[in-house]
């Protein structure tokens, strides 16, 4: 019985990886088309990408996976050696890029998880401070 959850989990980590690998691909493919259009619908891709993921999902490792996916990829297409590389150039498209990514990914990651609001209309309220009580 153990077993099951352990692979499930396993199996949902790889495919959230892939999710932030493709991600974050598709971002630094196309930052660059028509400069300032393109580059914001890379950064609203990305966002709806981690919104999604920590709305749809309790725990935090589905980000996680996704956002190591996401940030690991733009790193690799960036260029990690002295030679830069051909789809993210230093300059202001790129830099705003990888540093608007960042952002969006630690506060996704960091974003708490609120409970939810009882919608219990037919039952009395436990302790609420604005409920008349004769």
């Amino acid at each position: 019985m153990t077993r099951a959850p352990v692979i499930r989990r396993v199996l949902s980590s790889l495919a959230f990886l892939v999710l932030g690998i493709t991600v974050g691909t598709f971002a630094s493919l196309y930052h660059r088309v028509l400069f300032p259009w393109g580059l914001t619908l890379a950064l609203v891709l990305v966002t709806l990408a981690v919104a999604g993921v920590r709305t749809l999902f309790v725990e935090r490792y589905p980000i996680v996976w996704a956002s190591v996916g996401i940030v690991g990829a733009l790193m690799m297409l960036a260029g990690v050696d002295g030679n830069g590389s051909v789809l993210i150039i230093a300059d202001t498209a790129g830099l705003v890029l990888l540093g608007g990514n960042t952002l969006l990914v630690v506060g996704a990651i960091a974003w708490p998880r609120f409970p939810p609001r009882t919608t219990r209309y037919d039952r009395e309220v436990e302790s609420s401070e604005r409920t008349h009580r004769p």
